[in-house]
């Protein structure tokens, strides 16, 4: 037997075993990013000092991009159990609350799960207002500029409705003043989705004195530059979905902001106004996908006197 005939033989067995394995490792991907990953919920709990971000002590639920449509269990079962054993003092949902009108049902729910003391509040983004154009989507993913990736219109009255029936505040580019149970007044300040609209920041800070502090609100952190500038002292922010693909050593791959994609989830700050940005609990069923970037909420307690190792770790933006 001539031994290149031999070598033939020997080697298209190892060739088979690594295709088999390659496509193997694909299957157990796609099953973790598109099944697994994005039902990991989790909490995760920022401790700010009080005194240091010039707020009163406040209980905060941050819950940002549900992408509710339809078939929204297993949100909605992780959202029941946390309602069941945690009070808050305020609740914000911060955008993108449902992908078409079927998920407006569901959103109710979400809603109506909370109690807080002090008030819930709402803003949205481009998603409460329209379906999205996945050609138009997958454009923008791929490095094109296309602002516009909307196409049928929400029920979005509906949705304000249903929000507004249980308690919660829809804002737009408005703010809201509070008094904390210490007596301590403060202003929530909501913004419209940047990615979408051009927010109106003097209406939003409309009467404000400047001594006031301010929690800003808003859907894309494309008004982080304006937050800091105004002298916000706490902004929640959501749309990034922290990158949703997430690779080791690189981060987020796209994030759909101008922000820095090492600031696309987690907490940090600029000026004196400290910022915290959601990963999001749901996925565009356009991109049903999650990698190294697990869907969450976010608990920000505003603790008097924390001890030192309560302390979250606050990340310097340097933004310039």
């Amino acid at each position: 037997m001539p031994a290149s005939s031999l070598s033939v033989r020997i080697q298209v067995p190892y060739l088979l075993y690594i295709v088999a394995g390659i496509t193997a490792a694909g299957l157990l991907l796609a099953l973790w990013t598109v099944v697994i990953e994005r039902r990991l919920f989790r909490v995760r709990r920022v401790v700010l000092d009080a005194r240091c971000v010039n707020l009163p002590p406040l209980k905060i639920l941050h819950v940002t991009d549900t992408h509710f449509a339809g078939r929204d269990g297993a949100i909605l079962a992780f959202l029941r159990s946390l309602a069941a054993r945690e009070e808050f003092d305020l609740v914000f949902f911060t955008g993108d609350l449902i992908e078409n009108a079927a998920g407006v049902e569901s959103a109710e729910e979400a809603a109506g799960l909370f109690r807080p003391r002090l008030g819930a509040f709402a803003v949205f983004g481009g998603h409460d207002y329209a379906t999205v154009d996945p050609l138009r989507v997958y454009t923008h993913l791929l490095g094109r500029e296309q602002r516009e990736v909307y196409g049928a219109r929400n029920p979005v009255e509906e949705l304000v409705r249903r929000l507004e029936d249980l308690g919660m505040r829809v804002l737009h580019d408005e703010n809201v003043r509070l008094t904390a149970p210490n007596g301590r007044v403060f202003a929530i300040v909501a913004l419209r989705d940047a990615f979408v609209f051009e927010p109106h920041f003097e209406a939003a800070w409309r009467g404000l004195d400047g001594k006031t502090p301010v929690i800003v609100i808003a859907h894309s952190p494309d008004v982080v530059r304006e937050t800091y500038m105004r002298g916000a002292n706490l902004a929640f922010f959501g749309h990034t979905h922290g990158g949703q693909v997430r690779l080791p050593l690189v981060g987020a791959i796209v994030t759909r902001s101008h922000l820095p994609a090492r600031l696309a989830s987690g907490t940090f700050c600029e000026g004196r106004t400290v910022f915290i940005l959601n990963n999001g609990l749901g996925t565009s069923p356009v991109v049903p996908y999650r990698l190294l970037c697990r869907p969450e909420v976010t608990i920000a307690q505003v603790a008097s006197a924390p001890s030192a190792d309560a302390l979250t770790r606050i990340l310097e933006a340097h933004l310039g």
